[in-house]
């Protein structure tokens, strides 16, 4: 027996973590198993930005809505693959996981004077230069296991991307 952890409209989403759409008009529908590309989203954001698409599994037909949510949650749901299905999926997939995709809606309502939202999966853009690199650690210079008590680190590596200069260099500006 499986339990819809949360449900909105015609999507829920199960103690699992697996998302499935009820597809359909009301009066004969079935699930639809979703699959979704983007880790760390919440139900909410997956719905809002469409970061989910058909698998290809469908179940058979149901009554209603609710009628198909008690078969999901009493495990009476027989699960057939659906080949179109499922090839719609993966190109909705190629398209929507472009880092800087929004929904159609989103961006006629933005274009029409609301504000401007982010995208949950994209970090902020820098506000300088970035270098590739990671940085050094704060401790270059304090003992090393091998050396003696606060001995500076006998291989003390430069940042790549650090220029020094001589103070002759500096005296010469």
């Amino acid at each position: 027996m499986t339990r819809i952890r949360k449900r909105r409209g015609r999507h829920f989403i199960d103690e699992n973590g697996r998302l499935f759409w009820i597809n359909g008009p009301e009066d004969h529908c079935y699930l639809s198993e979703q699959r979704q590309w983007r880790r760390g989203l919440a139900f909410e954001e997956v719905l809002d930005w469409k970061q989910c698409a058909p698998s290809g599994m469908v179940s058979q037909r149901f009554g209603s809505p609710q009628e198909a949510c008690e078969a999901y949650e009493h495990s009476r749901i027989s699960w057939y693959q659906d080949l179109y299905l499922r090839r719609m999926g993966d190109q909705m997939a190629a398209h929507r996981s472009a880092v800087d995709y929004k929904p159609t809606a989103m961006k006629q309502a933005e274009a029409s004077g609301e504000p401007v939202r982010q995208q949950p999966w994209r970090l902020p853009d820098p506000a300088g230069p970035v270098c590739g690199l990671p940085p050094r650690s704060c401790d270059a210079g304090a003992a090393s296991p091998g050396s003696g008590r606060g001995a500076p680190a006998e291989a003390e590596v430069t940042h790549a991307c650090r220029r020094r200069r001589s103070g002759r260099e500096l005296a010469e500006r």
